[in-house]
C-alpha cells in the first residue's frame, strides 16, 4: 500500500515535466516562425506562365513593326480553298473546318467560285479572327471570332475601293511628312510601315527626298473610315537611292521593268541538310502545363561549328544575345521577309550590315536553354511567324513570259495614275479586284 501511494509523486512529476516540455516547444516554435498572414498562395496562370517562359522559342524577340491588318485575294480558276488556306495563307486547317460546322455559312464557303474576293483578319500568331467573302461589292458574307466560337452575319454595306495619290517631300521620318495630309488621317504610320518594307528608308532616306505614292483604300459603305489601307505602287527619288515599283498580283512589287524588289530565297539557311528535330506547328501542347503553345520555328539538329548561312540578301537589323535563346541575329529581307536565327555559338555579322544570300552569317550551338545542339529557325512574313518548310518563297530575281507581260499591262495603268496622266477612278475600275 505504501509503495502504491509513493509511486504518484513521481508519476505526476513526470506528467508536469512532459507537458512544460511540449508547451515550451510550442512557444519557441511561435516566437521563432515568421507569420504567414501576409504570404499568399501562387497564382496559377503566374505558375503556368512561369512554366511557359521555359519554351523560349515563343515571342522570344519581339516584331520591330505590327502585321498588316486585312489581307486579301481573289479566287482564280483551279484554286482550292483547303489548298489557299492552309499552304499560301497560314491559316489553321481546323479552323475552316469549325465554320464548315455552321449550315449557313457553309454554303457560302462550299460554293466559291473564282472572281470572287476573299479578305480575312490573323492574328501574330496565325489565329482567324475575321474572314469575308464577297460574292460582288454589294453582297457578302461575315465570320467574326468571338469567346464561344465563331458567329455568322449576312453583310448589308457596301464594299468600296477608292485610289489615292499623295506626294511630298521627307522632313524628318516618312510618317511626319505624312501629318499634314487629311485624306489619310489615323493611316500614316500603317503607310509609312508599308514603303519602309520595300526600301531601306532607315540608312539610306535623306530629308529633301521626294516621294509619290498610289494607295487603295477599302470601306464598307456604313463606316466613316477604312479598314484596309495598301501600298500600290510609288516613286522615290533621293541622293542615295532612285526606286519606282509597283505591286503584282501576286502581292510583292517590281520595277517596270519586272525586276523584283525582293530577291530569290533558299529554303532553308544551312549549306547542307540535317534533321529536323522538331518542327512548326501551331498547334503544340506545352509538355508541363498541356496547354496549347505553338512552337513557330523549325529546329534542326545539327552538330556545335555547322556554317550558317544566309537564305537570301538583307540586312541584320538584330545581333544580341538571351538567357534562353543564346546569341541570336534576325534578318530584314524587305518587303515583310524576316529571318531569325537562335543558339548560335558564333557570330560573324554585325547589326546594320548588308549580307548576301549564301554568305555565311554564324555558326550552330547549343547556346541559352537547349536540351542539345541545333539551329532553331524562324521565317516571319508581315510579322508573323510560318512555317518555312511550306511556306511560297520568292524564287526569280525577274518576271518573264506571261508573268511579264501581265504585270506591264497592270503596272502601265498604276504608273499612270501614280504619275497623275489618268484619273484615279478610271485607274480603279481597270484593276483587278486583287492585289
Amino acid at each position: 500500500m505504501l509503495n502504491r501511494f509513493t509511486a504518484r509523486p513521481r508519476h505526476w512529476a513526470l506528467l508536469f515535466i512532459t507537458s512544460f516540455s511540449l508547451v515550451l516547444g510550442i512557444a519557441v516554435y511561435l516566437v521563432s516562425t515568421p507569420p504567414a498572414v501576409d504570404e499568399s498562395a501562387p497564382n496559377m496562370s503566374e505558375v503556368l506562365e512561369a512554366l511557359e517562359a521555359t519554351d523560349f522559342h515563343n515571342a522570344l524577340i519581339p516584331p520591330l513593326q505590327p502585321p498588316p491588318d486585312w489581307e486579301q485575294y481573289t479566287l482564280q480558276a483551279g484554286d482550292r480553298l483547303s489548298h489557299l488556306w492552309h499552304e499560301k495563307w497560314h491559316l489553321p486547317l481546323a479552323t475552316l473546318y469549325t465554320l464548315l460546322e455552321n449550315r449557313e455559312g457553309a454554303q457560302h464557303l462550299n460554293r466559291v467560285r473564282p472572281g470572287q474576293h476573299i479578305e480575312w483578319l490573323a492574328s501574330r500568331d496565325g489565329q482567324l479572327l475575321a474572314l469575308r467573302i464577297w460574292q460582288s461589292r454589294a453582297q457578302g458574307s461575315e465570320w467574326l471570332r468571338e469567346s464561344s466560337g465563331f458567329s455568322f452575319r449576312e453583310l448589308t454595306s457596301q464594299r468600296e475601293v477608292r485610289l489615292l495619290r499623295l506626294e511630298g517631300t521627307l522632313n524628318g521620318i516618312l510618317v511626319n511628312s505624312l501629318q499634314d495630309m487629311p485624306e489619310i488621317a489615323g493611316q500614316q504610320g500603317a503607310i509609312a510601315a508599308a514603303l519602309d518594307r520595300h526600301l531601306p528608308l532607315r540608312r539610306d532616306a535623306r530629308d529633301g527626298d521626294q516621294f509619290s505614292l498610289l494607295i487603295e483604300q477599302e470601306w464598307l459603305s456604313n463606316d466613316p473610315t477604312p479598314y484596309s489601307t495598301r501600298l500600290l505602287a510609288f516613286d522615290y527619288k533621293g541622293d542615295r537611292m532612285q526606286v519606282r515599283a509597283a505591286r503584282h498580283q501576286d502581292g510583292r512589287f517590281y520595277t517596270p521593268e519586272g525586276v523584283s524588289l525582293i530577291p530569290p530565297f533558299d529554303r532553308i539557311p544551312l549549306a547542307q541538310r540535317f534533321r529536323i528535330s522538331s518542327g512548326f506547328n501551331l498547334n503544340r501542347r506545352h509538355p508541363i502545363t498541356g496547354r496549347v503553345q505553338p512552337h513557330y520555328g523549325t529546329d534542326f539538329a545539327t552538330p556545335v561549328g555547322t556554317p550558317v548561312v544566309a537564305p537570301a540578301d538583307g540586312r541584320i537589323i538584330r545581333r544580341g544575345w538571351h538567357p534562353y535563346g543564346g546569341n541570336y541575329l534576325v534578318i530584314d529581307h524587305g518587303q515583310g521577309f524576316e529571318t531569325r536565327y537562335l543558339h548560335l555559338h558564333r557570330m560573324y555579322v554585325n547589326r546594320g550590315q548588308d549580307v548576301r544570300r549564301g554568305q555565311q552569317i554564324g555558326q550552330t550551338g547549343n547556346t541559352g536553354r537547349s536540351t542539345g545542339p541545333h539551329l532553331h529557325y524562324e521565317l516571319h512574313i508581315n510579322g508573323r511567324p510560318v512555317d518555312a518548310m511550306r511556306a511560297e518563297l520568292p524564287s526569280v530575281e525577274k518576271l518573264e513570259g506571261n508573268d511579264l507581260r501581265e504585270f506591264k499591262e497592270q503596272s502601265q495603268r498604276l504608273f499612270a495614275g501614280l504619275d497623275n496622266r489618268m484619273n484615279l477612278k478610271e485607274v480603279a475600275q481597270l484593276l483587278p479586284q486583287s492585289r
